[in-house]
């Protein structure tokens, strides 16, 4: 008997214990005040990001577009799973091209969000590069400055090895070879 394959969400919520702690937290886009109808409102969102993007979107990605897109997840458990990330809807996404040329610089990459704070987070398909990339959101152009987190998200989302190096690049800039926590 073949098994169904879980998706992507629920592994999210595996990984950061259903979002039960406190100091780990996930939200969407959605905002009674300036985005009410967001729920409804997530296909055209995702569409949008499809027709704009110069590359094609992963189905790992739009999947989790669907569940955390305009939002976010943070994790501040003393033994945190990732560094917090927030996924950009169009309307940020067009705003940080706006400000950096983003699409100019980088013509085979998708900005898909940030730490809440300097660093981002970009898809990269390119001969040279290929998966998921975070940058100094001033030196994004400069390949020296970016890191490669993850293939895929679900590789990022199930794999400890590939979590782990993520969080020790984050914090120190470099693999320590052990979990840095």
């Amino acid at each position: 008997r073949r098994q169904r394959q879980m998706c992507i969400r629920d592994r999210i919520y595996i990984l950061f214990d259903n979002f039960s702690d406190e100091n780990c937290r996930m939200w969407n886009g959605y905002n009674p005040d300036w985005r009410p109808n967001w729920n409804e409102e997530i296909e055209d969102e995702l569409k949008r990001i499809q027709e704009h993007s110069p590359i094609p979107l992963p189905d790992d990605y739009c999947e989790i577009f669907r569940a955390f897109g305009g939002g976010g997840i943070e994790d501040k458990r003393p033994n945190w799973a990732i560094p917090d990330m927030s996924f950009w809807a169009w309307a940020e996404i067009e705003d940080f091209n706006d400000c950096f040329d983003f699409f100019e610089e980088c013509p085979n990459a998708l900005p898909i969000g940030d730490d809440i704070g300097d660093r981002m987070y970009m898809l990269i398909q390119s001969k040279e590069e290929n998966g998921i990339y975070m940058s100094g959101k001033s030196l994004f152009w400069d390949k020296e400055y970016r890191t490669k987190i993850a293939s895929s998200f679900t590789e990022l989302f199930t794999d400890a090895d590939v979590q782990r190096k993520f969080r020790n690049y984050y914090c120190y800039g470099y693999d320590k070879g052990t979990d840095g926590r």
